[in-house]
């Protein structure tokens, strides 16, 4: 997808803004570079059928707001409005935290794998 020619078309005609490629940077990062443009995939799937402009918009919040999931993104995309949210007071970063997780360590894993316990008995 990186180096398709429509994202390049897209980019030049200024369809692309620099948010989705910052949300598509942290989602590599966090899921590894196939799962990351796969996630990816499924946000511009998703802004193709939800409008464009509303991804963008769920992007940009989510940036905001410092999430880095495509699940996270897709919540904020279907959340009601700012005005909706302000007047059944959630709140949005809160309630997206449920979406954050910590990437395994699997150090330990790895022991098992070559066969060294490390000293462990």
């Amino acid at each position: 997808m990186a180096g398709s020619t429509p994202l390049q078309q897209w980019r030049q005609a200024g369809r692309w803004p620099e948010c989705l490629d910052r949300i598509w940077s942290q989602l590599e990062q966090r899921h590894g570079r196939s799962c990351g443009t796969r996630e990816m995939i499924t946000l511009v799937r998703v802004g193709s059928v939800a409008g464009w402009g509303r991804l963008v918009a769920a992007v940009e919040e989510a940036l905001r707001l410092g999430v880095t999931d495509a699940a996270a993104v897709l919540h904020i995309l279907y959340m009601p409005d700012p005005e909706q949210r302000r007047r059944y007071a959630l709140d949005l970063a809160d309630e997206l935290a449920q979406f954050e997780r910590p990437m395994p360590v699997m150090d330990d894993y790895d022991l098992l794998l070559t066969g060294t316990t490390g000293g462990i008995q």
